[in-house]
């Protein structure tokens, strides 16, 4: 468990180990406990461009997460779903080693710009712009709080001219 340079995992896991890609340099690792998907004791892997959460989910990108939280023994990872809400991943790691430091490390690393801008009360959409890592492209996104429908039309109108103003001011 904890930080390797190279990929050295227990036999058991090798298969696991195999599913991520060369390019992808890798910066911890821990156990996690069998799950539904996985009946035996999983690997939960943290690399340069996401984390890896056997058993639980497929790939998580980090420039998809919104934000992570550690409550010991869980590491909560809330992810942009696509179309303006989020998805939330509960992970349960046995012994954590640096897994939270890293992810947050990760996260935090891909946020250039993040913004929230109320619509109606205190409800509104958190606006981010996202560095995609080992790239120089840079994403944009916008997450409405819940309590709104990301499907409303008014609603995607005004935050498209949010988001043109943010982008404009910045020059990103």
């Amino acid at each position: 468990m904890g930080i390797f340079s190279k990929r050295r995992f227990p036999d058991e896991f090798a298969d696991l180990a195999a599913q991520i890609p060369s390019s992808e340099r890798l910066l911890a690792w821990t156990y996690g406990p069998a799950t539904p998907a996985i009946q035996e004791q999983t690997l939960v892997v943290a690399t340069d461009r996401a984390l890896y959460p056997f058993g639980y989910a497929e790939r998580v990108p980090w420039e998809t997460v919104m934000r992570a939280v550690w409550d010991d023994p869980i590491q909560e990872v809330v992810t942009n779903d696509g179309v303006g809400g989020v998805n939330v991943l509960r992970v349960t790691l046995d012994d954590a080693g640096s897994i939270p430091q890293v992810v947050f490390e990760r996260v935090m690393a891909t946020i250039v710009v993040q913004r929230h801008v109320e619509f109606s009360g205190k409800l509104g959409a958190t606006f981010l712009a996202r560095r995609v890592p080992a790239s120089d492209e840079i994403r944009w996104e916008v997450v409405f709080d819940q309590g709104l429908d990301p499907a409303d039309v008014e609603l995607r109108e005004r935050a498209d001219e949010e988001l043109a103003a943010l982008r404009s001011s910045l020059g990103i």
